[in-house]
């Protein structure tokens, strides 16, 4: 007869290990609402002391807070949710969609459209983050992701995510875009593309990292793409519908670039923008306010420069199959130093620069090192709350 084997008993008082089962977007959801959440009690407890800048005064309610976020561009957009686009011969250089939601917002929320256009703002800053640590998650692993979502935040000029502007929007379909493409869903790229260059001019250039992508997946063999490649095909449509608009309300289809000339935007060569503010550095008093506004604006994209170089040399280089994301950093670099805007060239290219994603994921990949981490973060939520009292207090410096 047989003996029976008998297990051993350790192993039976041993408890089974089953691994965890990884939900990367409940992750993501999460760590963005941390973010959100951290971000805008510093925002509200910045905008709450700033008053103390203006002297004597009662402190502010929180909805004069909120009005002290609604200057320059958000009252603009504002304005156009509420009258439309014929305000002046400036305005259709404000794309329709994020105006267009302010609109259908403002029946049904409380007061004017500033709680529109914050709650918008708000709500597409959460989807900002969340979306970022799915992509950075993806590339790069979840500490990775974490850290993204926190630089972004505490980027010097991330108050603008979270305020009445249209960065927030035009990033989350951008990512959304991007994010979509990686995991070849061609159409959803397509339509968020779409959206985005409804919202901003340059997400018609998203089609170039999109391109990148899409041929990596095929091989870079043109005989095997396939019928989804027409996905790409509607980034432009958000710019050809709005054009349409413009042709049968204001005239010309071309009005949203006319509208650019009454606020002295034009393109130069490659980088020569760069060399003009650089210039303007020189030409006035190191306080002065002409001089801190170029410091800033060259100064920031000279930065994220040396951040792209970083993606493709050095022990921070990114993977040959990441290349989407160094073309839309480089692309959108390119045209920060090539667009002046009125008498201050590259004006609000240190805000537009939040765009360039793959600085932040190599910041993300250099705060591995806690120092830096540290240094990252305390550098850039002290500039971000100075410069949102700058805003607050109404000047040009940061607009």
């Amino acid at each position: 007869m047989t003996a029976l084997a008998v297990p051993d008993a350790d192993l039976l008082l041993e408890p089974h290990h089953v691994a965890p089962v990884r939900r990367p977007w409940r992750s993501a959801l999460l760590a963005a609402l941390a973010v959100w959440s951290a971000s805008v009690v510093v925002h509200l407890m910045v905008g709450a002391l700033a008053w103390l800048t203006d002297g004597a005064g009662p402190a502010p309610d929180l909805w004069s807070i909120a009005l002290g976020w609604n200057r320059w561009d958000a009252g603009h957009y504002v304005r156009i949710a509420e009258s439309g686009y014929h305000l002046g011969p400036g305005f259709p250089a404000f794309f329709p969609l994020y105006p267009l939601l302010i609109h259908v917002l403002d029946p049904v929320l409380p007061g004017d459209g500033v709680a529109g256009a914050l709650l918008i703002a708000n709500a597409a800053a959460y989807g900002v983050l969340a979306l970022l640590h799915r992509l950075a998650d993806h590339e790069f692993g979840p500490r990775v992701a974490q850290r993204a979502a926190w630089y972004l935040a505490a980027f010097p000029m991330g108050f603008f995510l979270f305020i009445g502007y249209n960065e927030s929007l035009f990033l989350l379909l951008a990512l959304g875009a991007l994010y979509a493409g990686r995991r070849g869903h061609w159409w959803l790229a397509g339509s968020l593309g779409a959206l985005s260059s409804a919202t901003r001019l340059f997400g018609v250039l998203l089609i170039a990292p999109l391109a990148v992508e899409y041929l990596r997946q095929t091989g870079w063999r043109p005989r095997r793409v396939r019928p989804d490649v027409l996905g790409l095909a509607l980034v432009p449509l958000g710019v050809v519908g709005y054009s349409v608009y413009c042709l049968f309300e204001l005239g010309s289809p071309l009005q949203f670039s006319i509208a650019q000339d009454e606020w002295g935007r034009r393109y130069t060569f490659p980088g020569q923008a760069w060399l003009i503010s650089v210039r303007q550095i020189a030409g006035h008093s190191a306080l002065d306010k002409a001089t801190l506004g170029a410091v800033l604006d060259a100064g920031t994209i000279l930065v994220a420069v040396v951040l792209l170089i970083l993606c493709v040399k050095g022990p921070y280089r990114f993977r040959r199959d990441q290349a989407y994301l160094v073309v839309q950093a480089a692309i959108t670099l390119v045209m920060l130093m090539s667009t002046e805007v009125g008498g201050r060239s590259m004006q609000s290219a240190a805000r537009y620069a939040m765009e360039a994603v793959a600085i932040f994921l190599v910041l993300a990949r250099i705060g591995a090192n806690q120092v830096a981490d540290r240094a990252i973060l305390m550098i850039g939520v002290a500039l971000q709350a100075v410069f949102l009292v700058i805003f607050m207090a109404g000047t040009f410096l940061v607009a």
